[in-house]
């Protein structure tokens, strides 16, 4: 899988990279390993042209290898269970902190790769047939400050697992409703029996995740077209659960590439 990483040195836990500068390795997930051969980004947008791409980010507190080992599993499962539906599966990599102590920083350096992300994003674009993005945790930060200073929407379907964002953080006048206007679908997926989100977000935010309840204004949702929410509390009881979730990947296939998505659905 190619990663692109927005880490100091690839795979620094806590620094962004220099001059905000991308580094692209084609990485073997079965063993973390590469050939030492950096991969340009206009190669890349080369290998993608005209193809259908998803775009994994990761959250808080992963270091690479973890990231590394949930891609593999992903994109095993998405090709699967999935439905196949991805010319190409590509791997984003930040730098989101090694400590669980560290939640402001990470954040700061969210909102650092988000900017990265973005410029990543506008330059795929134009190349593919389509871009999805499929997030976790504080990925969610990435993708929707990236998304909030876009001019022009950059991906199809943006799923967003246990979201560590507020659950007003969509509506109108907040602050990732641009967001909303920068995709086509955006599909908010949430449990109740996320610990990490019902306990340190609450503690760190003095607030509700997006992650743990979906949006807040359920009729905001019903007013806007192209917001999904999904609750997973009958199949998701870890912060991390998402990707071992048969339903989840069974969702993704049949509700979201293939028919139209409901507003509300629970999965079981």
């Amino acid at each position: 899988m190619y990663i692109i990483s927005a880490r100091k040195d690839f795979s620094h836990p806590d620094d962004i990279a220099p001059n905000g500068e991308h580094t692209i390795y084609d990485i073997n997930l079965s063993n973390d390993s590469h050939n030492g051969q950096k991969v340009p980004l206009s190669n890349l947008s080369a290998t993608v042209s005209g193809k259908k791409v998803l775009i994994l980010v990761h959250g808080y507190n992963n270091e690479p290898y973890e990231a590394y080992d949930a891609y593999e599993l992903l994109e095993k499962e998405l090709t699967t269970k999935g439905g196949n539906h991805y010319d190409f599966i590509l791997g984003y990599s930040w730098p989101g902190c090694d400590n669980p102590a560290e939640w402001y920083k990470a954040k700061r350096r969210a909102d650092s790769a988000a900017r990265m992300f973005r410029r990543l994003l506008t330059t795929l674009e134009p190349q593919t047939a389509s871009i999805d993005v499929l997030s976790h945790s504080l990925g969610a930060r990435v993708t929707l400050k990236a998304l909030k200073g876009a001019q022009k929407p950059l991906i199809r379907n943006y799923f967003s697992t246990a979201p560590a964002v507020d659950n007003e953080c969509l509506e109108t006048g907040e602050e990732f409703y641009t967001s909303t206007l920068r995709c086509q679908h955006l599909h908010v997926f949430h449990s109740f029996r996320d610990g990490v989100l019902n306990v340190a977000y609450r503690t760190a935010e003095f607030d509700t995740a997006l992650g743990l309840c979906g949006p807040e204004d359920r009729s905001y949702v019903l007013r806007k077209k192209n917001i999904y929410v999904v609750n997973c509390k009958k199949v998701v009881s870890s912060h991390g659960g998402y990707k071992h979730a048969k339903a989840f990947y069974r969702y993704l296939n049949d509700y979201t590439l293939k028919q139209p998505a409901q507003k509300f659905r629970t999965l079981s």
